[in-house]
């Protein structure tokens, strides 16, 4: 089995169209050369709105990838709590993510994405997280490390968290497949290591450079220990904006915050996985950032969403 792990699109149907044009790269190239799944661990979009959503749905569906046996998807902060754009959105801030109703966010997050979600076995029918998604020789763990908004803990609603609650039922629902001679890996957003970007405030990178302070996950050892008891060896993350590979404690992370958002230098990468019976073999595809994607991109607009003023209701939440 091939994989290819991506994150951080950050899609928005209003601004960063960079982010639309570097993403339809990613997916023309995963398209093109036979990889057998994609993994997206969280940001897809930058701000949590239903145009941002669709139109992560319309690349999805272009290339193919709205099948739970092609797309696992986790969620990021900003499919929740969404970001800044402007200086001025830095006050109001507080208040969007104050009024943001957190668990409606998660099941509007997975009502767009609801394809990826059938073959899931997750805690309950309207509980997404965490799941167990089986694909042959492989078990992808899916995990929500969104911690909710707090004033003191969670100000710039960046942080992570991931419940014991959430760690129990995770070893509950491996408890309930057969993972004999099977690869487990783990899929989240938030990481696991230090911030070793260098956020300027020269470049206007303000907000960024306030953010990362605290992009913090809480309790890493704890979620290392329940980890490495499901038997994973593998955790793929986002948030950080840059591709690495580290280990902590005899786990192997990889990181794809970078996938589009790489730096100054332009470019755009994924991590390719690599599932051969026991061999599990791990390399960063950086592509040409001058690649162009196949002809008929998708389209900003009209963006159309069958709620308009409103989240989806979780009784039209369903997995047909």
């Amino acid at each position: 089995m091939k994989i290819a792990h991506l994150s951080d699109l950050h899609l928005d149907a209003n601004n960063k169209r960079i982010n639309l044009l570097n993403t339809e790269r990613l997916l023309s190239y995963i398209s093109a050369n036979n990889y057998d799944h994609t993994v997206i661990s969280g940001d897809i979009t930058e701000n949590a709105e239903a145009s941002g959503f669709e139109l992560a749905r319309k690349l999805f569906k272009k290339y193919g990838l709205l099948d739970p046996r092609k797309l696992t998807v986790t969620i990021g902060n900003h499919d929740i709590f969404g970001g800044v754009h402007l200086a001025e959105d830095i006050l109001k801030f507080p208040a969007r993510c104050r009024a943001a109703d957190f668990n409606e966010k998660v099941r509007t997050f997975c009502y767009f994405f609801r394809e990826t979600f059938q073959t899931t076995t997750k805690p309950a029918e309207d509980r997404f997280f965490p799941f167990i998604k089986e694909l042959d020789d492989t078990i992808l763990i899916g995990l929500n490390s969104i911690a909710e908004y707090s004033p003191l803990k969670n100000p710039f609603a960046s942080n992570g968290k991931i419940s014991a609650n959430q760690l129990e039922e995770m070893q509950s629902l491996l408890n309930s497949v057969n993972a004999a001679g099977r690869k487990v890996i783990a899929v989240t957003h938030h990481h696991f290591c230090k911030d070793s970007l260098d956020m300027t405030t020269s470049s206007g990178l303000i907000w960024q450079a306030i953010e990362k302070q605290t992009m913090k996950l809480r309790n890493k050892k704890r979620i290392i220990k329940s980890l490495k008891k499901t038997g994973a060896e593998l955790v793929l993350h986002g948030h950080l904006h840059e591709s690495r590979v580290y280990f902590r404690k005899g786990l192997k992370f990889l990181n794809a915050g970078g996938s589009i958002l790489g730096g100054n230098s332009g470019t755009i990468s994924f991590n390719e996985i690599e599932i051969t019976g026991c061999e599990l073999k791990h390399k960063i595809v950086t592509l040409d950032p001058a690649l162009k994607p196949e002809s008929n991109p998708v389209e900003f607009f009209p963006i159309t969403y069958p709620f308009p003023n409103r989240t989806p209701a979780r009784n039209v939440i369903s997995m047909n």
